[in-house]
């Protein structure tokens, strides 16, 4: 009688233990549905997003969280409202965002810098996150790397002196050219159609240095910087200089080490050229000074500065307004006597002449 009662118990405990493994499957099985379909449609809205951002000539997605989502585009340099969004969804679309970039979610809150390569038709388009979380909102901007513009020193700029000036500096085999600008006014899309244009007209060992590669090229050598891997300005640098380079790109000037190792570069035989962020040319020497570049250094191996504006006309087209100081008034700069270089206001009276230049 007990090994009955027995063997009566023990079958119901085991149908007990295979209801509730039936029911932790089925539980875990609705738990996967619903985390694929909530991933499947936040890369759908992710796609969607960028595919009209493209579609619209967006420059730069801005998601921002506080009580609820909104995501802006930054078109012709205006920045419009493109959706709104409940406060959850547009968490989750920015956390999906953070983790396709490998921005490290353990350390969310820290400023970071993410990249993603997103394809459309055949083409594929680099986009470049930041991660910026503040007192009372959480905010991503995606900036939209134009990987496919033909690039040409003729189209960059249709100020004839700008190109002129552009063109003796891909002539030179040593130095140090400076682009300076806000963020956004086209310095990396003026330094790569320079290298076009000397890897047209010479056989010579180009090698970059950037932070993010922004545009793809098959004839140079392109470093990525990544701090996380310990692939720094600085580092690569030092071993650039090994690696017999005649042209050095560097992406940007940050800080005082990379300043003076970009300094070296040029001072012994290589062709430099480098950004800054300064908002004139002027200024830009001054920033290059601040980065404690003596003033003998900068006149021994300066070639030249540019500064460039993006602006937009009343057509809403784009196009670069920029000033230049060249070799020849650098050196009288540096002597303190007085200088007549081409400013922005002599680019603005080209640029009106030839019908460029109608700012709304």
């Amino acid at each position: 009688m007990n090994g009955i009662v027995f063997l009566f118990l023990q079958s119901i405990f085991l149908l007990f233990i295979f209801f509730e493994k039936n029911q932790l499957k089925k539980r875990n099985l609705r738990i996967n549905c619903l985390y694929n379909n909530r991933r499947i449609f936040m890369e759908e809205l992710f796609e969607q997003i960028i595919y009209q951002a493209i579609k619209k000539n967006v420059s730069d997605i801005h998601l921002q969280c506080t009580e609820k989502g909104v995501i802006k585009f930054r078109i012709c340099g205006e920045l419009l409202t493109y959706e709104t969004y409940e406060k959850t969804n547009i968490i989750q679309l920015m956390n999906y965002i953070r983790f396709i970039s490998k921005i490290d979610l353990n350390y969310y809150r820290k400023p970071q810098t993410g990249h993603y390569v997103y394809v459309l038709n055949n083409k594929k388009y680099n986009l470049r996150i930041s991660s910026l979380i503040g007192k009372d909102m959480d905010s991503i901007v995606i900036r939209i790397l134009n990987n496919h513009q033909k690039l040409s020193l003729e189209n960059i700029s249709k100020d004839i002196h700008v190109y002129q000036f552009l063109k003796q500096i891909v002539q030179k085999d040593s130095g140090l050219f400076v682009i300076s600008g806000a963020t956004g006014s086209g310095k990396s899309t003026t330094l790569y159609a320079i290298l076009d244009t000397i890897n047209k007209m010479y056989k010579k060992n180009i090698i970059t240095l950037e932070d993010p590669i922004e545009i793809n090229k098959d004839y140079c050598l392109q470093i990525e910087i990544d701090d996380r891997k310990g692939i720094s300005y600085h580092e690569s640098l030092k071993q650039i200089l090994r690696h017999d380079p005649d042209v050095i790109m560097v992406g940007e000037v940050r800080d005082e080490k990379t300043a003076q190792l970009a300094l070296t570069c040029a001072l012994t035989g290589h062709l430099v050229l480098t950004t800054i962020h300064a908002s004139n040319c002027i200024n830009t020497i001054k920033r290059l000074e601040n980065l404690n570049i003596s003033s003998l250094d900068l006149e021994d191996v300066l070639l030249g500065i540019m500064t460039q504006k993006m602006r937009f006309n009343d057509k809403k087209e784009v196009f670069i307004l920029s000033e230049y100081i060249d070799q020849k008034n650098l050196l009288k700069y540096f002597d303190r006597k007085k200088i007549d270089y081409y400013d922005f206001s002599k680019a603005a009276c080209t640029l009106k002449n030839v019908g460029v230049l109608n700012e709304k």
